[in-house]
């Protein structure tokens, strides 16, 4: 009896799953991870695997899943039994455009099988029955059981082919045990929507229960178990409870790694450590500069991160552009591909970093410090200057010049003037009570303003005269 119950069972299981998958597939479900495929399978159905069903299941199955029945053709076989399916073209589980059309080979027995009288069943337990149908080499299918009064419970009261007729071997025959009144046959409901198993089980006279879970290869809504076996009798009112599947679990979100500025290896590594699929854009020598879904975000797993990669980087030598002025210090720069950040624009470069020679990345910014023009111009002027009683001091002091003139007309007369001078374009302009002396810087002008007192310098000598008080006029002053 167990026997016999299990190669049913497996029979009816095989179906259900060969009309779960054809639900889905008329449900336009697809088990691709990706999108484009998703979109690609939308229109393909499932081919049910149909092989070791009878061609009766096998016909349900294949319609059921959207598809047609092509040619049957039968075929001798010692292994699968007469009436079931030894092969199918296409293949299960294949994909199949609808209504596209499943070619089947039946078995028709063995090559060269006798005929054997059917024995007869009747008033026989169910192992009994098995056994006078195996003497004879035939397969014995217990059908439900059903109530009837006819016979005793436990023994065969009806069967699928009458006793005394002339069949081959391997032929199957179904067989039906009586059961006592008030009791019932528990139905099988797996691959049944919830309602149609509720109906089934109630018209069945008996209770209906339900719970749900996650299966994945139920499709949700359908009935995925039941607690008690189909075929099992049972008392009239028992609760049959069925497990309502809830699909597919739903995987984890998973977490986005910040992979910006890694290289392709390490980012690759990061991606797929995280559950994520990864792929470049780019220079696969370069580093990440973009990556299409942003660092942080909660994505299923597997999701495709796309990253770009920049171009290799280059190193450069740093040029030495001490002592260049400002234009020609940036073209330095310019040629190797490096950016020059001068904290002035006019005069010469007294210092940089990083140093000259030194190597690093294109595009790094070379800091310069630049001595201003006027700062220049001003040390022309800065330092002692004498003639004999007469000295004039010029000395830099913050943002000014200030000058000091001193001298006598003899050793105890002593005559001294201050003036604040200040550096414009090429001249140190002092003023000082009213008065205003411009100094040229190219060593060859005097320039003045109210004629109260003249600077200039010219062969090295820095002349000066007070034109007010008529002293000192054409003095001449050496810088010490």
């Amino acid at each position: 009896m167990k026997k016999t119950l299990t190669s049913r069972s497996l029979i009816l299981f095989a179906v259900a799953v060969a009309l779960v998958a054809g639900m889905l597939a008329l449900a336009g479900c697809s088990c691709s991870s990706q999108k484009t495929e998703q979109a690609s399978e939308a229109t393909m159905y499932t081919v049910p695997d149909v092989v070791s069903l009878t061609q009766s299941d096998a016909r349900k199955a294949i319609l059921a899943s959207g598809l047609q029945v092509g040619t049957i053709k039968k075929e001798a076989s010692d292994t699968v039994p007469m009436g079931s399916v030894i092969s199918q073209d296409p293949k299960g589980l294949t994909n199949a455009e609808p209504n596209s059309k499943v070619n089947l080979v039946v078995s028709s027995g063995k090559a060269n099988s006798k005929e054997v009288t059917m024995p007869d069943l009747r008033g026989k337990s169910q192992a009994d029955a098995e056994k006078a149908l195996a003497d004879v080499k035939l397969i014995g299918v217990a059908a439900n059981p059903e109530e009837t009064s006819d016979v005793q419970p436990g023994l065969v009261f009806k069967q699928s082919v009458a006793p005394g007729t002339k069949v081959k071997e391997g032929t199957k025959v179904t067989f039906t045990v009586a059961m006592a009144p008030g009791e019932v046959a528990v139905p099988n409901v797996t691959g049944m929507t919830s309602d149609d198993a509720k109906k089934a089980i109630a018209d069945a006279k008996l209770g209906f229960d339900s719970t749900t879970a996650y299966n994945d290869g139920v499709a949700e809504g359908l009935i995925a178990s039941q607690s008690i076996a189909a075929g099992t009798k049972v008392k009239q009112g028992t609760t049959v409870t069925v497990t309502v599947s809830l699909g597919k679990k739903p995987q984890d979100k998973v977490t986005v790694p910040d992979v910006m500025t890694y290289s392709w290896g390490d980012a690759e590594n990061a991606l797929r450590s995280a559950g994520l699929a990864a792929r470049y854009t780019g220079d696969p020598a370069g580093v990440v500069v973009a990556q299409d879904v942003a660092a942080g975000s909660q994505v299923d797993p597997n999701t495709l991160v796309t990253v770009t990669l920049s171009a290799p980087v280059k190193y450069v030598e740093v040029p030495n552009i001490i002592g260049m002025s400002v234009s020609a210090a940036e073209s330095a720069t310019d040629a190797v591909n490096l950016v020059l950040d001068a904290d002035g624009y006019d005069g010469t470069v007294i210092d940089q970093w990083p140093a000259a020679g030194t190597s690093v990345e294109e595009r790094t910014t070379v800091s310069a410090t630049v001595k201003s023009h006027d700062q220049e111009v001003a040390e022309a002027f800065m330092g002692t200057w004498e003639c004999g009683r007469a000295t004039i001091e010029i000395n830099n002091v913050g943002g000014g010049f200030p000058v000091k003139i001193t001298w006598g007309a003899s050793a105890d007369e002593t005559y001294s003037w201050d003036y604040v001078c200040e550096i414009q374009g090429n001249n140190m302009v002092c003023t000082s009570g009213g008065c205003k002396y411009i100094l040229t810087g190219d060593d060859s002008e005097t320039v003045y303003t109210d004629g109260t007192a003249e600077f200039s310098i010219k062969d090295g000598q820095l002349r000066w005269k007070d034109n007010k008080e008529n002293a000192g006029k054409g003095m001449k002053f050496d810088k010490l």
